[in-house]
């Protein structure tokens, strides 16, 4: 294993958790309405798995012998729900994305690739649960009308 290019790959990754910590946060802080409680919980939740990937990632990037970036990307940001959701969606794909890169990178590292395996089923399980989420909101959203950002760009 190229030591430098899974150092590198990971400091993507880290970058991303980085972001979806930010991202989830603000989510949270910002929803309102009747969606508040399950989805400001739902988004603290997630800032709280991406600080826990975060982490390992982080101690991981250590043990190889670099440093861990401090660096975030750009934090998506809306006050509708439904936007919320595909943001979260989109950057769990993302991330899902990510990991696979790195499994590719880091294949003659059993040890982590195991821990790498472990991270990717969780973002996957975001993943589905965010699509039967996007799916659940368009199907309330068609049948009660534009959404705001609908109406702003209409």
């Amino acid at each position: 294993m190229d030591k430098q290019k899974a150092i590198a790959k990971l400091n993507e990754i880290l970058k991303h958790e980085w972001t979806g910590l930010a991202q989830y946060s603000q989510q949270a802080f910002l929803v309102r309405g009747l969606w508040r409680e399950p989805y400001a919980k739902m988004f603290f939740e997630s800032a709280e798995e991406c600080f826990r990937h975060a982490r390992t990632i982080g101690e991981k990037i250590v043990a190889l012998g670099g440093v861990p970036t401090l660096e975030r990307g750009t934090v998506k940001q809306s006050t509708d729900v439904q936007e919320m959701l595909q943001h979260a969606l989109e950057f769990e794909q993302a991330a899902v994305e990510h990991y696979r890169e790195a499994l590719d990178i880091c294949a003659e590292d059993r040890p982590l690739v195991v821990l790498l395996e472990d991270l990717i089923l969780e973002e996957q399980d975001g993943v589905d649960e965010l699509q039967k989420l996007v799916q659940e909101h368009q199907g309330a959203a068609a049948a009660q009308g534009p959404t705001q950002a609908q109406e702003k760009a209409g």
